[in-house]
């Protein structure tokens, strides 16, 4: 039976799991199989194997997260839109890497459970955007991500493809950066308008860093309306519940004004028609 093996490193070597692991069978000089933990590579990134033990920073964890809630929510309700999450996408292309891009939009594909790789040849539809957020500032990560998956994406023939750098310590702000496949079968980049948004024409949503530049703001194109985050939409529930229990407290107080105004007035009638007959009695009276 394989032993599991990991080489420690010492405290002056940099950490050389840092980008993840993935265990093999090894035999040792003595004859013993042992199961050995290998560092990952940003190479190996590119086409990711089952297993593999990946790891991610937290200001890419942060901006993920974010932008899957967002087009989560925008999506569900549009049957023919699937979106992946790190879903590893086979090409099949002799001698292309098949990575798992952080989020793949993909139109006219069959909602269905139980894909745990997603083969092109097979179900026929390319992604027609796949964003990447950079998941280390070094130059190795970048290089990936700003180099490498654009060629491996346009050889793909990914219609539109989005790059977002997180806010990392060194960077202060998030950037973007965007490819769209032109009819030379090159990508181009795409220019952002003149709020600063990248517009994704096969989504028909735009991009842009948020106000504080911390993380991603994605819009609806259709509508002019950013897509708000979950904490956004408690947070506005909670405002139209609390502007609800003021007006019905205000309509409460003013029906309460009401009643109380209406029965003055028929108290001020029941008086005045008290008067009126003790006056025709005094009238009376004195005939």
């Amino acid at each position: 039976m394989a032993n599991p093996l990991r080489k420690v490193p010492s405290p002056e070597e940099p950490d050389p799991f840092r980008y993840g692991s993935r265990w093999r069978q090894v035999r040792l000089p003595s004859g013993e199989v042992v199961e050995q933990e290998i560092p990952l590579t940003p190479e190996d990134l590119l086409d990711p194997q089952p297993g593999d033990e990946v790891t991610q920073s937290d200001p890419h964890a942060q901006v993920v997260t974010t932008l899957y809630e967002l087009l989560k929510r925008h999506f569900e309700p549009v049957q023919d839109v699937v979106l992946f999450f790190d879903m590893k996408i086979a090409w099949g292309i002799p001698g292309l890497p098949d990575p798992s891009p952080d989020v793949a939009i993909l139109r006219g594909l069959p909602r269905r459970e139980g894909r745990s790789i997603y083969r092109v040849p097979e179900e026929g539809i390319i992604p027609c955007l796949i964003i990447e957020v950079v998941s280390y500032s070094d130059t190795a990560m970048y290089q990936n991500d700003h180099d490498r998956k654009v060629k491996i994406y346009q050889r793909a023939g990914v219609p539109e493809y989005l790059i977002i750098d997180p806010p990392f310590p060194s960077e202060g702000r998030l950037k973007l950066t965007a490819y769209r496949m032109a009819p030379d079968g090159r990508y181009r980049r795409i220019d952002p308008d003149s709020r600063g948004c990248i517009h994704s024409e096969t989504t028909n949503l735009f991009f842009a860093p948020s106000k504080d530049g911390r993380t991603i703001r994605v819009g609806d194109a259709a509508t002019g309306e950013w897509l708000l985050t979950p904490g956004e939409v408690q947070a506005a529930r909670k405002a139209a519940e609390e502007q609800a229990a003021q007006e019905a407290e205000g309509r409460k107080v003013a029906e309460e004004r009401a009643a109380r105004e209406a029965e003055g007035r028929k108290a001020a009638e029941a008086e005045n028609a008290r008067l009126r007959a003790e006056l025709e009695r005094l009238k009376k009276g004195d005939r």
